[in-house]
């Protein structure tokens, strides 16, 4: 029981020098020694010879490196949504953006409630990988994530591989791979567009904000401006920890991410029939 997936030895070189991957390499095996139960499924530690399960481990430590920016892409774009939109309680958060970004919002806001648990690994390495090819939603998110990469992120391998294990699978086949691959082109456009309005929105709500507090101080009395300086330390609550301790998370992930976003890129078995062919928008 093999991965639907293979990258050569010097493709595998290519991409160990992406400091992002060893980081997350590194991450995965320590967390997967500190698991009390066995990381691989009871079908696949069974199936799977020790160099079939390091390989299934290999592809899944590329998969979750690439789909980690995905990840953060989505939650900046959520806490932007909110600081846009604060005044309109129940309106939907992709209305804080436009044309492209918004479909691609929204489509990432789905693709990632629905494979929570897939995207977060936290399942068997195999499973994990196997999953890719369950819908053309998997795959094209995957397809995506490799593309917003780069050419010189060493994931083109993974393009490559993504494309010959859809064309060699026998539910998918050679002819499903060009419309993915346009569709998840598409795709890649419009999270770089939601990228690009995230900064023009922040930056526009950073210089609100700067202008409002200018307007504040200017028309504080001056007796106020006197006793500002006198503060009362105060315990900061748990959730004010929490909130500082994940975003401390999230700028370590994002120091460990070597690609830039916003450079311009360019006869079934039972398993397989449980897969859906939809083609999602």
């Amino acid at each position: 029981m093999a991965s639907p997936f293979h990258i050569s030895q010097f493709e595998l070189v290519e991409l160990e020098r992406n400091e992002a991957f060893r980081l997350m390499r590194e991450q995965l095996r320590r967390q997967e020694c500190g698991m009390e139960r066995p990381s691989f499924c009871a079908g696949h530690r069974h199936a799977c010879t020790p160099s079939e399960q390091e390989t299934f481990r290999l592809h899944r430590d590329i998969i979750h490196t690439l789909l980690v920016p995905l990840f953060l892409i989505n939650h900046q774009a959520e806490r932007i949504a909110a600081r846009t939109l604060p005044s309109q309680k129940g309106a939907e958060p992709e209305r804080a953006f436009r044309g492209e970004a918004r479909s691609a919002f929204a489509w990432l806001n789905c693709i990632l409630t629905e494979e929570h648990d897939w995207y977060l690994t936290a399942r068997c390495p195999a499973c994990i990988v196997e999953h890719v090819l369950h819908s053309e939603p998997t795959i094209r998110f995957v397809t995506v994530a490799a593309q917003l990469a780069g050419p010189h992120s060493g994931f083109q391998c993974w393009l490559h591989a993504i494309e010959t294990a859809v064309c060699e699978d026998p539910f998918w086949g050679d002819a499903f791979w060009p419309e993915i691959e346009e569709r998840a082109s598409r795709l890649t456009e419009g999270v770089q567009e939601l990228v690009r309005q995230c900064c023009e929105l922040s930056a526009t709500l950073d210089n609100a904000g700067r202008v409002n507090q200018s307007h504040a101080k200017a028309s504080m009395p001056a007796y106020a401006n006197r006793s500002a300086s006198c503060t009362i330390p105060l315990k900061p609550s748990s959730f004010a920890r929490k909130q500082v301790r994940l975003t401390r998370e999230e700028q370590k992930y994002r120091a460990s991410l070597a690609w830039n976003c916003s450079e311009p890129l360019a006869g079934c078995t039972t398993a397989t029939k449980s897969r859906r062919r939809s083609l999602t928008s």
